[in-house]
């Protein structure tokens, strides 16, 4: 009754890290959309050069409390891991899964600090910032995957074996690389509309299909 119990509360903050995640994952993306990436200068982890910086300008405080927020993730995710190797024997599932998203979690971290120190924030419409930002997005879809799993196998939730469905193998593949690569493609298109604003559909489309219109 005890590990039962035990499994119970670490299914629930499971599902909590899921959710927490969800939430920076939007806040991220409000970074984007106000264009603040860059509301800590070039410096990473510091903000400004400095740990605690003045807000004195909104972009910053957007910044800074996304870092913060993205901080508290990574350590979310962290007890995660240390708390499904105290719960769960040699061997299981769920530590598999915990060990994954902790490897995609230091991966986003990673990518994110990169985005930053190769200044590819605010202005910058190079074609390494729409491949580096892809690869993030990819690397947050498989990490919401992986902590979506562990949640679930959490929960008492088998495991699917695809042997006894293999019809679904396939159909199941071909949507998840349509999901990524839809994420990917509405990703490019909304930072093209951040970097290239328009005030009006018609002068899109005309900027669209313009000699010198960028990528």
């Amino acid at each position: 009754m005890a590990d039962s119990t035990k499994n119970n509360r670490f299914a629930t903050y499971a599902i909590g890290v899921v959710g927490y995640n969800l939430l920076v994952v939007l806040w991220g993306a409000y970074v984007r959309a106000t264009g603040s990436g860059a509301g800590c200068g070039s410096h990473w982890p510091l903000c400004n050069g400095v740990v605690m910086p003045r807000p004195e300008r909104i972009e910053t405080v957007i910044e800074f409390s996304h870092r913060v927020t993205s901080g508290l993730a990574l350590l979310a995710v962290v007890g995660l891991l240390v708390w499904a190797f105290r719960a769960y024997p040699k061997g299981h599932r769920v530590r598999g899964a915990a060990i994954v998203s902790m490897g995609f979690m230091l991966l986003e971290a990673a990518l994110g600090a990169g985005l930053v120190l190769f200044g590819l924030v605010e202005e910058n419409a190079s074609v390494f910032r729409a491949f580096s930002m892809s690869a993030h997005l990819v690397n947050t879809f498989l990490l919401i995957g992986a902590l979506t799993i562990t949640a679930w196998w959490a929960t008492g939730a088998p495991a699917l074996r695809f042997r006894d469905h293999d019809r679904l193998l396939w159909p199941l593949v071909g949507g998840l690389v349509g999901m990524i690569v839809l994420g990917i493609t509405g990703g490019i298109a909304a930072l093209g509309d951040t970097l290239f604003p328009s005030t009006s559909l018609v002068e899109g489309i005309r900027a669209d299909f313009s000699g010198t219109a960028h990528f």
